[in-house]
């Protein structure tokens, strides 16, 4: 019970960390000592917490900002997008959800990456698997090669 309690700290910052930026979540669980398992599992609910909460509210929060904006009468021209977002948008035109979800953990993130998802009208229950199981993928890649990157430093060092 000792080692658990001592645990959960670790756990939390990770999963934290995760919502907000995948990559660095997962370097800092297994830098933390946490095992695999337990990094990947969590930088993977972690990051569908995020995906989560902009699919169950993202429709009603395009519809009331697209209200508001038609009702203010603001026409702005919209904002070039950059070669990253132009990118993302055509992986997500030609491949959907999946593709979406496997490019999202590695660019924009969950909540950028759904954003996306649902401003292209991709279902939001298709979304939402594809972000899972696209953070499910990079989080046992680079769990992986993190921890096989640790193991080459350290038969270095010995």
């Amino acid at each position: 019970m000792d080692t658990l309690a001592a645990e959960i700290p670790k756990i939390l910052s990770i999963f934290a960390l995760a919502f907000f930026t995948f990559w660095t979540a997962i370097a800092a669980g297994i830098a933390l000592g946490l095992p695999p398992v337990v990094v990947i599992l969590v930088t993977t609910l972690s990051y569908s917490s995020g995906a989560a909460l902009v699919t169950l509210f993202g429709d009603r929060v395009r519809d009331w900002l697209t209200r508001r904006r038609n009702k203010n009468g603001d026409q702005q021209e919209e904002q070039p997008e950059s070669a990253m977002q132009a990118r993302i948008r055509r992986i997500a035109e030609r491949y959907g959800a999946v593709g979406l979800g496997l490019a999202s953990p590695m660019t924009l993130g969950s909540q950028l990456g759904s954003l996306l998802g649902i401003a292209l009208n991709i279902p939001p229950r298709r979304l939402f698997l594809g972000m899972v199981l696209g953070a499910l993928a990079w989080s046992i890649v680079l769990t992986l090669i993190t921890v096989a990157g640790v193991a080459g430093v350290q038969s270095l060092s010995n």
